[in-house]
């Protein structure tokens, strides 16, 4: 079951959906390393098969769709 959470509450292991990609196709990434947590912004190193490790930032209070926990 997929749902809406605040980045926020990202953990490590959280496989989640991202835009990673050139073309806007979202794909399952899982967050593979402890996660940055600022004053205003939360950093987390995804990873995706296939593809190299990508470091994704979002502001705080940007949602994300969370599939599978760890």
């Amino acid at each position: 079951m997929a749902m809406e959470i605040e980045v926020q509450r990202l953990q490590m292991g959280d496989v989640i959906l991202a835009d990673l990609s050139d073309q806007g196709a979202q794909v399952e990434a899982t967050v593979v390393r402890d996660i940055d947590r600022t004053e205003d912004a939360v950093r987390a190193v995804l990873r995706t098969e296939g593809r190299d490790d990508v470091v994704k930032e979002w502001a705080l209070g940007e949602t994300v769709t969370v599939v599978r926990g760890p």
